[in-house]
């Protein structure tokens, strides 16, 4: 590896010849691990937690009849001043509750009675079986400062403590478990418990073998099932339940206002609603999704972060309020149905002066059909369905493709004179047959479609033929179509004259490459084409399209796709200085070669693109790192970009956190394995990926 000389004395270099950089790990706790296995929970169904690389499946029962309690002890509770319980509060087998008042308690006091020790059991079967569950990783000791994200956690030390903030991050999904166990909590003064992204008091769970003391003026989340002592401090504020299964509470509440407070969760629910613009589309059309969200009862309008689903993946976002629904738009759905959903993460929302924060929900599932891209709809009709000529004959189209994509099949329009057998062709220019099918399951008219077995790569600005033939004539035909070009982004029909004659046709008996040409006629053969995926688009510019690094270097991203697909080639975004040779390459996480190309015929600057001689297939959900070398440095960056993950479609750039970094880079005079990474930065380089309906 090529290094400064800055580097080699083991110094940052200098602005001018910085590198992409070391690889700067920040070993924030709430960063360490994530989550593999999807866990879905609510207080009244089960739960089943699975860990990484395990096929384990832990049922947690539901709160049951200690869901309505914000406090349970199992020898007594007491109080001192003014502290105010939202909920039940019970002992059991204890009948000891004394400081009631002045303490208050909205719901019912259950001391020693059958209602309480069935609160109790219910809360002693909840904690058995997170006790039980295979663990996720350890954290702590200390807290504050962190992000905890979904999955069950012990204390690396045994005991927890909280001085600060630590936040609970559900990703998106409202029906996320946190789970932390330990020996004890303790939970300094003014210590804070966060949520964020769907995060909900309700689906956290603070499992301890012994005590919890909360401190003054913390604000507390959660549910405590400890076996031990718990203790409230002045000022405290509790947003769920404590449960001592086996000691004593003890709450010490404040001689004024504000009180001491817990508080069982009691959120007002809502309902969200979804629609499409378009349903059903064509691939590549811009769809936009609304999402609505309403409250049970009322008319106050719920504020807060929507996000947009396909299946479990989060495609989207945008903020809920009065006055503006939620919508996302996006044109990079692939063929095929897609499980759409609109997730209302909860939310604050202010009535006057009051502060309401509303219940999560989820829409109905809205099944988004999307349909490869054609020339025609299936709503036109030609002028003449069945031409009287009964020979055997190969009637062809030229078109183009703004984008690579793949050519999944033929189209044609058939009349009800036209009875024979049909085969669908794709050939070069140069009369080279791509791909072949003979069609099956025809209708008596009307457009038919046939697949071919293998789909067919094509390139963009490339023309191609697109052919059927039928033994027995009677075509349908549109005379003086292609005076002048049809264009049906990102398809385009050749004007016939620029084009040497469109469309195309051959007599015979056998399929074979049409040539001849008649009056500019559309035969009506159509295709099915699914444009190429990437991560951007081609209107997106980098921050720094040349960075002052002139040294040769190979810049990668880190990058998975939802599905399985076909790499086809690479694209970099290439800024005017940038004016070495440049290399792509795709590798496999652990740096395996799987393909190459150079690039050839270059822009002066904006994207550039190079498509491998063999496509490569890759697997759902496996990291793969696309990358380019470039001799003259010079390349385009984003700093601080991979904070947090990159979606287009089924292609996910993956965040510098649960990537180990990205993107990547090695200085080399040679096309290598990238495998540093500095600031989670973004190179502008990303694989051109295909997709089958």
């Amino acid at each position: 590896m090529n290094r400064s000389a800055a580097e080699k004395r083991g110094r940052e270099p200098a602005a001018g010849d910085r590198p992409p950089g070391r690889r700067r790990r920040r070993w924030d706790a709430g960063r360490r691990r994530r989550l593999t296995a999807v866990i879905v929970a609510a207080l009244t169904a089960g739960t089943l937690v699975a860990a990484p690389g395990q096929a384990v499946a832990v049922a947690l029962p539901p709160l049951g009849d200690a869901a309505s309690y914000g406090v349970v002890a199992s020898v007594s509770v007491t109080n001192a001043n003014n502290t105010a319980v939202t909920g039940n509060l019970g002992v059991s087998p204890g009948t000891s509750v004394s400081g009631f008042p002045p303490g208050t308690v909205s719901g019912s006091v259950h001391a020693g009675d059958a209602a309480a020790a069935d609160a109790k059991a219910d809360a002693v079967a909840v904690r058995d079986a997170i006790a039980a569950m295979p663990s996720n990783g350890t954290r702590g000791p200390e807290l504050g400062g962190t992000t905890v994200t979904p999955g069950v956690y012990d204390a690396a030390g045994g005991a927890l403590s909280l001085d600060g903030t630590v936040t609970f991050d559900a990703q998106g999904d409202p029906d996320a478990i946190f789970v932390l166990r330990a020996s004890s909590l303790t939970v300094a003064r003014v210590g804070n418990v966060d949520r964020v992204d769907g995060a909900q008091e309700d689906n956290i769970y603070w499992q301890l073998t012994g005590t919890a003391s909360l401190g003054v003026f913390a604000t507390f989340r959660g549910n405590v099932l400890a076996t031990g002592n718990i203790s409230v401090s002045s000022g405290a504020f509790v947003y769920g339940r404590l449960f001592s299964l086996g000691g004593t509470i003890a709450i010490q509440g404040t001689s004024g206002i504000p009180a001491t407070r817990i508080t069982v969760p009691n959120d007002p629910p809502t309902t969200t609603s979804l629609t499409s613009s378009r349903n059903p589309s064509t691939v590549g059309d811009a769809v936009t999704f609304t999402a609505t969200v309403q409250p049970q009862s009322g008319s106050l309008v719920p504020a807060g972060d929507v996000v947009f689903k396909d299946g479990d993946t989060i495609i989207g976002r945008d903020r809920h309020g009065a006055g503006h629904p939620a919508r996302f738009t996006t044109s990079s759905l692939s063929p095929g149905q897609h499980p759409i959903t609109a997730v209302y993460l909860g939310g604050d929302t202010f009535d006057n002066e009051a502060l309401i924060h509303f219940a999560p929900s989820t829409s109905p599932t809205l099944v988004q059909d999307v349909s490869s891209a054609t020339l025609w709809s299936d709503s036109v009709v030609p002028a003449v369905v069945s031409q009287n000529d009964p020979n055997a004959i190969t009637l062809g189209l030229k078109f183009r493709s703004s984008q690579d994509g793949l050519v999944t099949g033929i189209r044609f329009y058939k009349g009800p004179q036209n009875t024979g057998t049909h085969v669908g062709s794709l050939w070069t220019t140069g009369g080279q047959r791509l791909a072949s099918v003979t069609f099956s399951g025809e209708t008596a008219s009307g457009w038919q479609v046939m697949a071919f077995p293998s789909p067919v790569a094509v390139s963009s600005g490339t023309t191609y033929v697109a052919s059927y033939h039928t033994t027995s004539g009677y075509y349908s035909v549109d005379r003086d179509y292609f005076t002048s070009a049809y264009e049906n982004t990102p398809l385009t029909a050749l004007a016939s004259g620029p084009s040497g004659g469109n469309g195309v046709y051959a007599y015979g008996s056998a399929e074979t490459f049409p040539t001849d040409v008649y009056r500019a006629s559309n035969y009506w053969v159509d295709l099915t084409f699914t444009p190429a995926q990437t991560l951007w688009d081609s209107a997106t510019i980098p921050a720094t399209v040349s960075r002052n690094d002139p040294n040769p270097v190979v810049l990668g991203v880190k990058f998975q796709s939802e599905q399985d697909g076909t790499v086809t080639g690479i694209r970099f975004y290439k800024g005017p200085q940038n004016t070495g040779t440049h290399r792509g390459s795709l590798w496999t996480a652990d740096g395996n070669h799987l393909a190459s190309v150079t690039f050839t015929g270059e822009t002066a600057s904006g994207w550039q693109q190079a498509q491998f001689a063999t496509p490569v297939l890759i697997t759902a959900n496996t990291t793969y790192v696309a990358s380019y070398h470039t001799t003259s440095g010079r390349y385009a960056v984003n700093r601080d970009y991979f904070t947090t993950q990159r979606v287009n479609g089924p292609l996910v750039a993956l965040s510098d956190a649960v990537a180990g970094g990205n993107g990547v880079y090695t200085y080399s005079i040679g096309d290598v394995f990238p495998t540093n990474s500095h600031h989670a930065s973004n190179y502008w380089v990303e694989p051109v990926v295909q997709y089958e309906d």
